[in-house]
């Protein structure tokens, strides 16, 4: 009786054995998913808050006055503000674009002696810089076509208030705009910026390999091989 017993016991411990390995293969890969994830989306999180405060510290300094049509200006966005992004003043892997957009009243056409003031009441742009790598991103408003702005980046009066190449007018500005405005509180009637007054607009947009890997992973697991990983951000100061 002992003896079988003793054998009962053992062959549970051996199904409970057998158990155990069976609930660690099936649990293995949920926490590993678990883990990687967690690491992972630290990663995003982090590279799209360095995206998110460059943008931000940028249109601050723009909007202050700094010309960052020189490059004393553009070093600070490249060696300081942006670095460990790979980005240089002309490439790498990210890119700010500068916007200075204006809505044009009457009185601005008669001071600048522009008739037809075809413009009127529209926003155009009347600055645009391109620092980094031009070709990673385009603006989300339009871009001027390249003959319209001078070696800085400035269009003259004459072109933003009578010319009527539509690449000087903004494209969905207003609305973005508008929606900024009732995120901070505002009541969202259009438009938001009343003729005469000035935004500036600055875009980011950094491109992160590890972002890009982690793309791969997670979308091979689920489907074809994504994009590669990248942030965007926009800030607007008026």
């Amino acid at each position: 009786m002992q003896m079988n017993w003793n054998n009962a016991i053992r062959r549970r411990k051996l199904r409970q054995g057998g158990s155990a390995i069976v609930e660690f293969g099936v649990m293995t890969p949920i926490l590993f998913g678990i883990f990687f994830g967690t690491i992972s989306s630290g990663i995003v999180l982090g590279r799209f808050i360095q995206a998110q405060q460059v943008c931000r510290d940028v249109a601050h300094m723009y909007s202050d006055g700094i010309d960052f049509s020189q490059t004393t200006s553009q070093n600070i966005i490249v060696n300081e503000l942006a670095s460990g992004t790979g980005m240089t003043a002309t490439a790498g892997n990210g890119v700010v674009i500068l916007s200075e957009i204006m809505t044009p009243y009457a009185s601005d056409c008669t001071a600048s002696g522009v008739s037809p003031c075809t413009n009127q009441g529209l926003p155009v742009f009347i600055q645009r810089l391109t620092i980094g790598n031009s070709t990673l991103h385009t603006s989300q408003f339009g871009t001027p076509t390249s003959t319209l702005m001078d070696a800085n980046g400035n269009i003259s009066a004459a072109v933003y208030l009578g010319n009527t190449d539509s690449s000087v007018r903004t494209s969905g500005f207003e609305a973005r705009l508008d929606a900024a405005n009732v995120a901070a509180g505002g009541s969202g009637t259009a438009p938001q910026q009343a003729q005469g007054n000035i935004s500036y607009v600055v875009e980011t947009y950094f491109q992160y390999p590890d972002i890009g890997f982690l793309s791969y992973v997670w979308g091979g697991l689920i489907a074809a091989k994504p994009a590669a990983g990248g942030a965007y951000s926009v800030f607007i100061f008026q």
